[in-house]
């Protein structure tokens, strides 16, 4: 194995393409939102990010590391508005079923938390991987940046927070379901 670009010619076949995504919004059914639209919508994404805690385990002077708990930082999707501004009062009244401000009325969490799913496409435009976000809801939605001079679609970014996500590769040699079995 050389350090030379035959070498790399033989071993690297191909790379992911950033822009070949595929996100699927999904809405609780309270909110009566077009999901098959919002799809049209999406702006950008990213696939969720996953992070092992550490746990130290000290020894003489010395931090032993250990690996500790999944985490599950926050997802974010930025999405286009339409002309009506549909999608942006779709992620208001969804927020608003979590908590409505002016009756104080929470929802239960079976009311309001959806999966989500994001997948990574390959040149073809089948799914390679697959990313199933689950029991999600919208913890922040943006502000929408109005400008005369601007010529752009409007566009506002959703974060989402959300219990764990699970991967697929489609290939079937890796997959990863955290296991809360006792």
């Amino acid at each position: 194995m050389g350090f030379d670009l035959e070498s790399f010619r033989a071993n690297f076949r191909d790379g992911a393409r950033g822009y070949l995504f595929y996100i699927k919004p999904s809405f609780p059914l309270a909110i009566g939102a077009d999901a098959n639209r919002a799809v049209y919508l999406v702006r950008s994404g990213s696939l969720p990010t996953t992070t092992l805690e550490e746990v130290l385990v000290p020894w003489q002077g010395y931090d032993y590391k250990l690996a500790g708990k999944y985490t599950f930082e926050d997802w974010a999707v930025t999405f286009n508005c339409d002309a009506e501004a549909d999608i942006h009062i779709w992620f208001m009244d969804w927020m608003r079923l979590i908590h409505d401000p002016t009756s104080n009325v929470h929802s239960s969490p079976s009311a309001y938390m959806v999966d989500q799913q994001v997948e990574l496409l390959g040149r073809d435009g089948e799914p390679v991987l697959k990313y199933k976000i689950v029991q999600a809801w919208p913890a922040t939605v943006s502000a929408m940046e109005l400008a005369y001079d601007s010529t752009d679609v409007a566009q506002f970014e959703v974060t989402f927070k959300y219990m764990y996500h699970v991967v697929d590769k489609l290939s079937g040699k890796y997959a990863f379901v955290p296991s809360f079995a006792g």
